[in-house]
């Protein structure tokens, strides 16, 4: 009977079942799962048949399955039943949608991740290039201050030097002076003696 059960489940849905269940006067309340349902409703439908024996093939037929027709309960129940089953399969449709939409996000998310960590890769290369140049720069200027005290001591000691040497030349042009002075009184006083002697 199991596995009878379970092909009847698989068949119809739960609400086909409770109808086929109200029908036989099963009360659908308390059973569990589709298979328990469909298990007693075969074991209902083995007690009816065996208490009434079916003169033909139609009233077996008119008794499990009575016609439907347009209009009346049956009509709307049937096409709830239709309606159900094609929203089932909508909601199936819907949750791969919504599952691809997800798993879209998901992606972006990656490679917006991806882009963000390449750019603050790149920002940091660049700090470090800009840290790197300004050590650079500093020990370059450093240098250059350290030329420039050193040019300008050179030029503090050479102006000494010239003033040295222009306070030496002034001294010899001086004592140059003062020898053609005493040159010139010698000739005049030898003049004289060689004159008026």
């Amino acid at each position: 009977m199991t596995g009878r059960a379970e092909e009847l489940a698989a068949e119809h849905t739960r609400r086909e079942l409770e109808k086929m269940a109200e029908k036989l006067g099963i009360g659908t309340i308390g059973i569990g799962t589709k298979v328990h349902l469909a298990a007693a409703i075969i074991k209902a439908k083995e007690k009816a048949s065996a208490k009434e024996m079916p003169k033909s093939k139609a009233e077996v037929k008119a008794r499990v399955k009575p016609a439907i027709g347009k209009k009346g309960v049956f009509a709307k129940c049937a096409a709830i039943d239709a309606q159900i089953k094609e929203n089932e399969k909508a909601v199936v449709v819907i949750g791969a949608g919504v599952r691809e939409i997800q798993n879209g996000i998901k992606d972006m998310r990656s490679a917006m991740d991806d882009k963000t960590m390449e750019m603050q890769k790149g920002v940091e290369e660049m700090h470090k290039g800009i840290n790197a140049q300004i050590k650079a720069n500093e020990k370059a200027a450093a240098k250059m201050g350290i030329g420039v005290k050193e040019m300008h001591k050179s030029i503090v000691a050479q102006v000494k030097e010239n003033e040295v040497a222009a306070a030496m030349m002034d001294a010899g042009v001086k004592e140059f002076q003062n020898g053609i002075k005493e040159f010139q009184n010698e000739t005049a006083n030898y003049i004289k003696d060689f004159y008026y002697g």
